[in-house]
């Protein structure tokens, strides 16, 4: 299935300011773990700005490209093609590392027509695993907190909305941060683009 994905992304400092943010956010809807791996083909698929990540989740797995993404002041606006996945068939794929991805899906075909190439031989080439907490708050924004850990240890934390009015739930947010006491920062990277900054080093 293809849509249009508009997502403003704000970053937070550090731990605490996670902390203290999520503490001040109403419409508490839950957690959960995600774990992505992200892959290409002798980098065929980066030449091209396109994405391919399969995420597990604890009782699903989707395995989504994303293509033209672009940026502007924090909102990240993408192409996005995903299908689920079998979730065993995923952890079975995850065991492996580097893990290799040899399945049929729409969205490996869809990769496939863009990149002008047939992509019989894709290659993790990194991973990270997410903790998501869940806010659905009026007017009905669903706001997703993330800590994520990269390799090496590496944390991150980010705020992410996903929704056609993204300066709105901004100013909502920054709401929010003040009664928290906590600065929100304009995100200028995506978690994967983060990732391959640290592979490069």
């Amino acid at each position: 299935m293809s849509s249009r994905e508009l997502e403003l992304k704000l970053s937070l400092a550090d731990r605490d300011s996670h902390r203290r943010f999520c503490s001040a956010l109403p419409g508490f809807e839950g957690e959960l773990i995600q774990r992505n791996i992200y892959f290409d083909q002798k980098q065929l698929l980066a030449s091209r700005d396109l994405l391919l990540r399969l995420r597990i989740e604890q009782s699903s797995a989707t395995l989504t490209l994303k293509a033209k993404t672009s940026m502007e002041q924090g909102v990240f606006d993408s192409q996005e093609y995903e299908n689920p996945i079998d979730q065993q068939l995923a952890l079975s794929i995850e065991q492996s590392a580097p893990a290799q991805l040899s399945i049929e899906s729409t969205v490996i075909d869809e990769a496939s027509s863009r990149s002008g190439q047939a992509l019989d031989c894709l290659i993790e080439w990194g991973r990270i695993r997410n903790l998501r907490r869940c806010y659905r708050v009026n007017p009905g924004f669903l706001i997703e907190v993330d800590e994520t850990e990269f390799p090496g240890s590496q944390l991150r934390w980010e705020v992410e909305v996903e929704g056609d009015h993204p300066q709105q739930a901004r100013k909502f947010l920054e709401e929010i941060a003040r009664e928290a006491g906590v600065v929100l920062e304009t995100q200028r990277v995506t978690k994967s683009q983060h990732l391959a900054r640290i592979q490069a080093t």
